[in-house]
């Protein structure tokens, strides 16, 4: 019997075809089968499935760093606490020492420090003590504060004299020589006031009157408003330093009027300039004047004459001066 003739008497040529074809697309589904029963997609359609190598030296990787961050976090922690530690039970200030300076005592200087022994060496604040102490101690323009581990706390303290002084609304500010504020001493409107009513400049201070102050407060500059007068002082600060006790005996120049300037030498002698022009070198002049004269002399001294100068004799010259007669005429 033929092949075609086997196919519709039912017959499976060559050992059973039809068994062998169906068996076989039986397990060629199978095998596209997942668990699950999803039909599992065609190689040739699929996405790539990429190695995980990467992700795996990621992983690795991200844990590293995560254990290096815990080791430095514990280093740290530790760290601080160590330095917590011996901040608050070792480093404990048990020695102050303060330079030794012309204006401020060791308990004045310590006191406004507001340091004292058994402070944490670290736990003072430094700039905020420098501030504190720049506003009590006024004739102080350079504060230097160090720590010397483990126990030891050095301040430094320079300090400025006094050379100008001038009264403005009833309070006398004290002047250095270059011209700082560092001093004010309330007289008017404070019964309390050491000064009182009859106030006497601090030894040593020059006393100038003059409506030409333009700026005045304590820790500052004194700014005038007229050139000439801050030149002027200029001039004098720098006789004290060439001048020595001449200048030093000057107790007051009053420059309120540049027409009639006049000045106070010792209590003893009212010397009249005239004009302010060329100040400087009359004041000069003065002392070669007042060195001709005897010890016992006082009076007024007339230099309103640039050729001639004139004295006579006057007893009480202070008392001449703070009244005003005869300051000018």
């Amino acid at each position: 019997m033929s092949a075609a003739a086997g196919r519709y008497t039912g017959k499976k040529p060559n050992g059973n075809v039809y068994g062998n074809y169906k068996k076989n697309n039986i397990n060629n589904t199978k095998k596209n089968k997942v668990p699950g029963g999803t039909r599992r997609q065609h190689p040739g359609n699929a996405p790539p499935v990429k190695k995980s190598a990467d992700n795996i030296r990621v992983r690795k990787n991200g844990a590293q760093i995560k254990s290096f961050m815990s080791a430095v976090f514990m280093i740290m922690t530790i760290a601080a606490l160590f330095l917590f530690l011996t901040n608050r039970y070792f480093f404990k200030i048990k020695n102050i020492t303060i330079s030794e300076n012309d204006k401020y005592s060791y308990e004045e200087i310590l006191g406004a420090s507001g340091v004292a022994e058994g402070n944490e060496l670290y736990g003072v604040d430094i700039i905020k003590i420098k501030e504190n102490m720049k506003n009590i101690l006024t004739y102080a323009y350079s504060i230097n504060i160090t720590r010397i581990p483990p126990s030891n706390l050095n301040i430094d303290i320079k300090t400025e004299k006094g050379l100008f002084g001038i009264m403005l609304g009833g309070d006398y500010y004290i002047i250095s020589r270059n011209f700082r504020v560092v001093e004010k001493i309330k007289i008017v409107g404070n019964s309390n006031s050491s000064a009182g009513p009859g106030f006497i400049p601090p030894d040593g201070i020059i006393t100038f009157e003059t409506g030409a102050v333009k700026r005045c407060f304590v820790g500052e500059k004194i700014e005038f408003a007229d050139d000439d007068v801050s030149g002027f002082l200029t001039d004098i600060a720098k006789l004290t330093e060439d001048g020595g006790d001449k200048v030093a005996d000057i107790k007051n120049i009053n420059i309120a009027n540049k027409f009639k300037v006049v000045m106070n030498y010792g209590d003893k002698f009212l010397v009249k300039f005239g004009v302010f022009e060329n100040i400087t070198s009359k004041i000069l002049n003065s002392f070669e004047i007042i060195k001709q004269l005897p010890d016992y002399a006082e009076g007024v001294i007339d230099m309103t004459n640039e050729k001639v100068a004139s004295f006579r004799y006057e007893e009480n010259i202070a008392k001449l001066y703070k009244t005003g007669r005869d300051k000018s005429n």
